[in-house]
This record gives structure tokens, C-alpha cells and sequence, in this order.
């Protein structure tokens, strides 16, 4: 028995001198990099999408234009629809880049078969952006979009809406403290041409 317990003895020794002898500093939270793991929409890629479905089609496409109480309407360019679109798609775009400034909420609205997703902030001057998905295919219906800035005394408020398929609109007001309003609105909605 005695045999036994020195060789039990050595092999402790030997290996508590292995472990102590582990020269790799140990791996800590601020030795690693820290990866993005927020899962947000990708909104960019649904207007992106939007944009190339549309683009790829002969689709009619028109414009109506707001600003006070004049109004217009016109048949535009494909490459028209592409810049007006670019707007929406630029804020989406900076939206996806700077998502660590929002904190999302989602909602379940039974009476339109929806979810709807919102992203919120008081860092960005994306205020709030709401995104209304199927709740059969989890696919994108609406999508809305505000942006709120200041200069000088003037809020400059925009606003971003996508219907999925159909149309988008872009609207601005303008208002100061003294009480002057200023607001245009542009639709751009497209149709095939057979309907």
C-alpha cells in the first residue's frame, strides 16, 4: 500500500505542476472583440428590394406632388423612382448602421393580422421608425419612418412611408416658433401597365 500512496503522491505533484506551469494569460472579456448580436429588420434590404422588384418591371409610374394647396401629378422615369426611392433607402441605410442607438418593440395587433416592430430613439434624428410585418409570412406590409431636426428655431420634421407593392410617400413640414408652417408631400405609386 505504501507503494500506492507515494505513486498517488507523485502523480498529484506532477500534474498541479503542469497546471501551475501554463504560461497563456487567461482570455477575458476585454481581450475579445465584441460582436453585434442585435437581430433588427433589415429594413435596407426591404426597400432595396422594393427598388429592384420595381425597376425590373414595366410598371407606370406616378408622382403626386403636394405644397400648400398646390398639387400635380405626372408620369416619372424609372430612374426617378430610383433617386425619390434612394431617399428612403439612404435613412434605412444609416438606420442599419446605427442601430445601437434604438431599443425595438413589438406589438401584436390581432385585428390586422400584424406585428408590428418599433424602433425608437432620442440619440438619433431618426425619432421613430414603425415596420407593420405579415403575421402569416413575417413579410414587410408598411413600413414608416420619422425623422425630426432642428435648425435654428425651425423643426424640420419628415416622414417616410412604404406600402409594400404599391407606393411610397415622402413629406416635410417645416415649422418655427413664431408660428410659420411650410409642408410638401410626393407620392410615387406604380401599377402594371396591363391593369
Amino acid at each position: 500500500m505504501n507503494i500506492f500512496l507515494r505513486v498517488g503522491l507523485f502523480c498529484f505533484f506532477f500534474w498541479g505542476m503542469i497546471a501551475c506551469n501554463n504560461n497563456k494569460p487567461a482570455e477575458s472579456a476585454t481581450n475579445k472583440p465584441v460582436a453585434d448580436t442585435t437581430q433588427f429588420y433589415p429594413i435596407a434590404r426591404f426597400i432595396s428590394d422594393e427598388m429592384k422588384y420595381v425597376d425590373l418591371r414595366n410598371f407606370t409610374i406616378l408622382e403626386k406632388r403636394n405644397k400648400g394647396t398646390d398639387s400635380s401629378s405626372r408620369e416619372i422615369s424609372k430612374d426617378d423612382f430610383l433617386s425619390a426611392a434612394g431617399e428612403i433607402l439612404q435613412q434605412a441605410q444609416w438606420f442599419m448602421a446605427n442601430k445601437y442607438l434604438f431599443n425595438e418593440s413589438i406589438f401584436q395587433d390581432l385585428g390586422t393580422e400584424s406585428y408590428t416592430i418599433n424602433y425608437s430613439s432620442n440619440n438619433a434624428p431618426i425619432k421613430n421608425i414603425d415596420l407593420l410585418l405579415n403575421q402569416q409570412t413575417n413579410l414587410p406590409k408598411r413600413l414608416f419612418i420619422r425623422v425630426i431636426q432642428q435648425s435654428g428655431d425651425t423643426t424640420i420634421t419628415e416622414q417616410y412611408s412604404w406600402i409594400a407593392n404599391k407606393q411610397f410617400v415622402i413629406s416635410s413640414s417645416k415649422r418655427t416658433q413664431k408660428g410659420f408652417n411650410e409642408s410638401n408631400s410626393k407620392e410615387i405609386s406604380w401599377k402594371n401597365q396591363d391593369q
